[in-house]
C-alpha cells in the first residue's frame, strides 16, 4: 500500500489526549485519522458525535430534576397547545 505523509498542526494537549484514547481503543492515531479521512472522501460530509453534555445542558438537566423533585415538573404533553399553555403559566 502506498502512503503519503500529512503534516498537521495541533495543540499538543489535544494530541496527547487523542493518542491516549486511540491507545485505549487499541488503534494507532494514524489509523483513526486515516479512517476519518476515508469517510470524508467517501461521504463528502463530516460528522461529529457529542458524548459529553455541555455545562449548560448539565445545569438544565440538574435544574429540571430539582423541579421534578419539588413537584414543579411539567408534562407530559400530548399536543402543542397544552405545552404552550404550560409555558405561559
Amino acid at each position: 500500500m502506498k502512503t503519503a505523509v500529512l503534516n498537521i498542526k495541533i495543540d499538543p494537549k489535544v494530541k496527547r489526549a487523542a493518542q491516549k484514547v486511540a491507545d485505549d481503543l487499541g488503534f494507532s492515531l494514524s489509523a483513526i485519522i486515516n479512517a476519518s479521512l476515508k469517510n470524508l472522501a467517501r461521504d463528502k460530509a463530516i460528522s461529529f458525535s457529542v458524548l459529553e453534555p455541555t455545562l449548560r445542558l448539565k445545569h438544565s438537566i440538574r435544574s429540571a430534576r430539582l423541579d421534578r423533585v419539588r413537584g414543579k415538573s411539567t408534562g407530559p404533553f400530548y399536543d402543542a397547545d397544552s405545552m404552550i399553555r404550560s409555558l405561559r403559566a
